[in-house]
């Protein structure tokens, strides 16, 4: 008998930087309430945000950094050559057929063109 186990993703807490910016906003109130009046809540609060700045900056350090940036252009891609077709390359190509045999240098035309 198998006995299968289902995993459950356990709660990790904030997001990494949710919790930066969270814990700037409550050591920075803790800074302003520390000049008022409220001054014993101000510095409890600024101590916590402290404590929450290092715990996030940590979490952010122990990820990595992000992939860097590539400000490379990439090289422009070349023009492919239209072909031609191949009807039209043939008959381009192709010389029409002599019947005589005379073209193409024979040794009657070399016999005429040597001086005797």
């Amino acid at each position: 008998m198998a006995l299968t186990v289902s995993a459950r993703s356990r709660w990790t807490g904030p997001s990494t930087p949710a919790l930066i910016r969270g814990a700037a906003l409550c050591a920075a109130a803790g800074i302003f309430l520390s000049l008022t009046e409220y001054a014993d809540t101000g510095k409890w609060l600024a101590v916590v945000g402290v404590v929450l700045l290092i715990v996030g900056l940590h979490r952010f350090g122990r990820t990595g950094p992000d992939e860097p940036i590539q400000f490379e252009l990439l090289p422009l891609r070349k023009k492919k050559k239209k072909k031609k077709k191949a009807a039209s390359l043939e008959s381009s190509n192709a010389e029409p057929p002599d019947d005589d045999g005379s073209a193409g240098g024979t040794d009657a035309d070399q016999d005429a063109s040597k001086p005797s």
